[in-house]
């Protein structure tokens, strides 16, 4: 029995150290709406904060918080990560050029292993709650950040 739990043990403590991979990331965000720099910041194995300034295709600025629960899946290096948040900014192609809304997310991201480099592939859906009650629902990415 003491076996078994020393080797639970184990198996869940190198689970939890692979699953962390790095505690930050810097990169760029490709997308439709929200294409821009991206700052990760991995609290644990299975949580992260994540920040995107992205200047939107009709001009102007937004800031983006996402708070964001990961997965491990596959194998070592993808994770699955879900999440939401919210965003701040103006957009200037409008008189009401203020933005207040909420943002979600769902991708999958693979840290390539013992290379500095990760990738993710996302959805990110926003609703502007603040002028023009606008949904903002292809907003598909693909993220590459330094690891660090």
């Amino acid at each position: 029995m003491k076996k078994i739990l020393l080797l639970v043990a184990m198996a869940f403590a190198i689970n939890t150290g692979f699953a962390q991979d790095y505690n930050w990331a810097v990169g760029v965000r490709a997308a439709g709406y929200s294409s821009g720099l991206s700052v990760k910041h991995k609290m644990n194995a299975s949580s992260a904060i994540e920040g995107i300034l992205s200047i939107p295709y009709d001009n102007g600025f937004l800031i983006t918080g996402l708070y964001e629960k990961y997965v491990p899946v596959i194998s070592n290096g993808f994770n699955f990560y879900y999440g939401g948040g919210a965003h701040i900014g103006s957009l200037t192609h409008s008189d009401d050029n203020f933005r207040l809304g909420i943002d979600g997310v769902v991708g999958l991201e693979y840290k390539i292993p013992e290379v500095p480099i990760a990738f993710s592939l996302d959805y990110k859906p926003a609703f502007d709650i603040i002028t023009d009650a606008e949904f903002h629902f292809t907003d598909f990415g693909l993220s590459v950040k330094y690891v660090f």
